[in-house]
């Protein structure tokens, strides 16, 4: 790392390990100027552990490894734990890059200020990518005394092609993890990265926290990357997979959000993420089905939805 190194990419385990080696020959051949990384591997296959070490060492970063399955944030802590860089881009073991994803965020953060960056988050294949996200919207209230959130994921499942034209920089309410940039003076004046979020929430906490202190998440239309939910998922990462997604680390991080936010015992928030994670525990059986098979309905009906709107708008235009 040289001085001029203002940025670190720090990578941790999302839920698998079989595109973890394969992911990070993307960031390295997509990620261009003065960056160090920090890899932290939670207890992959000794096989790709080795590659994962093989490349650190060939480009002069660093390789932390436990010999245990970690939880998202217990990994990006072990991570801050040495990194010294003015920001920390925070992505995961599954994520693939464009070129100039990296100093798009950067130049963002440097013009607005922004204590957090968000890309345009692609997901799926790389021939049958869908937005995942362009930032999110994070709604509160408070209703009989507790306290009510919305998270909103904008142009989900939309083509990028379709929703780029209307894309520009803007504040947005929060992020997820696949990827994210962050100034490192957050966490050593205000914000922290809470353990007890074990399997869920975790982003929005964190996105609470900047609000609740005065800062700003930016999204940044320029950056685009893309996490693999398409790929088939192998033997060797069910372990983790399945204790990423457990009810008990599920329970927990539901519980901690209700007991840490104020939310009512019957949140509906809470229950439909309770929904979706039961349902997001059959990815590992359902990613052995084509992709193509999946999205193309969700996609469809998005275009659908999206041309009854647009026709709606334009007839009611013609009404007035």
């Amino acid at each position: 790392m040289t001085e001029q190194t203002t940025v670190a990419v720090c990578v941790v385990p999302r839920e698998r390990f079989s595109c973890a080696v394969a992911s990070l020959e993307n960031i390295i051949a997509s990620t261009s100027g003065s960056y160090h990384l920090v890899y932290i591997d939670g207890n992959s296959p000794l096989a790709i552990a080795r590659e994962l070490a093989s490349l650190c060492r060939q480009h002069g970063f660093t390789y932390l490894r436990e010999e245990r399955y970690l939880s998202p944030n217990q990994a990006r802590n072990i991570g801050l734990g040495v990194i010294t860089t003015q920001y920390v881009a925070f992505v995961d073991n599954d994520l693939f890059v464009e070129p100039g994803w990296l100093s798009s965020l950067l130049d963002c953060a440097e013009a607005t200020g922004a204590w957090a960056v968000t890309p345009i988050v692609m997901e799926g294949s790389s021939r049958l990518p869908v937005v995942h996200m362009t930032g999110c919207d994070l709604i509160e209230d408070t209703f009989a005394g507790y306290t009510r959130i919305l998270q909103r994921h904008r142009n989900m499942f939309q083509t990028l092609a379709a929703v780029r034209p209307y894309l520009v920089r803007e504040a947005v309410g929060g992020f997820e993890f696949h990827c994210v940039l962050l100034r490192t003076d957050v966490f050593a004046e205000t914000c922290f990265l809470d353990e007890r979020f074990l399997a869920l929430q975790e982003h929005m906490d964190v996105s609470r926290q900047i609000r609740s202190n005065g800062g700003e998440v930016y999204f940044e239309p320029r950056a685009v990357v893309r996490y693999d939910n398409a790929s088939a998922y192998q033997d060797y990462d069910r372990e983790f997979f399945e204790l990423r997604w457990s009810e008990d680390w599920s329970r927990q991080s539901i519980e901690h959000t209700r007991a840490k936010w104020g939310l009512s015992p019957n949140d509906a928030a809470l229950r439909r993420l309770a929904n979706w994670t039961s349902k997001h525990r059959t990815l590992f059986d359902r990613s052995q089905t084509p992709w193509a098979l999946h999205v193309a309905p969700i996609v469809a009906r998005k275009k659908v939805a999206s041309w009854l709107r647009r026709h709606k708008l334009l007839a009611e235009r013609e009404l007035h």
